[in-house]
């Protein structure tokens, strides 16, 4: 479940306490902490301790849906912000990003190659560069090389390709670590 996790960090700095001293008050582990201040995930006996330590009700730490400030965004959004992104190789892509972005790219090119296998030619052209970039920005948040996208050029190298995009980002893991 989603806690406010801008809360807890203030809570945590209005008693003065480090994440080891909420921990050891709670009974929590440090790294379940620090999960808990960075992704704002945690299980319910989390919210039930820092509740307690806290001296607040737990509905009060957990976010609903409508007060959730991190929600995935439009597809409309997101197929804009990767053409806007074009020449942005470096930065990181979600994998909703990524699929959002495939998915308008098939289904842009299926509608092209219906009206004209030359329109189709030129849609390609156009939407290359966009989505080398998104798969880059994609392959980096999977902790891959962007090399991988070469694999394109290979007969059935898309199913390696997409497999490494399919792969969780490696900051969420480095995150979540065991608690």
């Amino acid at each position: 479940m989603k806690i406010n996790a801008e809360l807890i960090k203030k809570l945590r700095a209005d008693k003065q306490w480090s994440q080891e001293q909420l921990a050891a008050a709670c009974g929590l582990n440090l790294r379940t902490i620090q999960r808990l201040e960075n992704t704002g995930n945690a299980s319910i006996e989390s919210v039930r301790a820092l509740a307690a330590v806290f001296v607040v009700d737990a509905s009060v730490l957990i976010l609903n849906s409508e007060t959730s400030e991190v929600e995935a965004p439009n597809p409309l959004v997101v197929i804009k912000d990767c053409f806007l992104q074009f020449a942005d190789f470096s930065g990181t892509a979600s994998r909703y990003q990524y699929g959002w972005f495939l998915v308008f790219v098939l289904l842009v090119s299926a509608l092209a190659e219906i009206i004209s296998p030359t329109l189709r030619t030129f849609v390609t052209v156009l939407m290359l560069v966009p989505f080398l970039a998104v798969g880059s920005r994609r392959l980096n948040d999977a902790g891959q090389s962007v090399w991988w996208q070469l694999m394109y050029l290979v007969p059935f190298g898309v199913v390696v390709v997409w497999y490494f995009m399919a792969q969780p980002a490696k900051l969420a893991e480095q995150n979540t670590g065991s608690i």
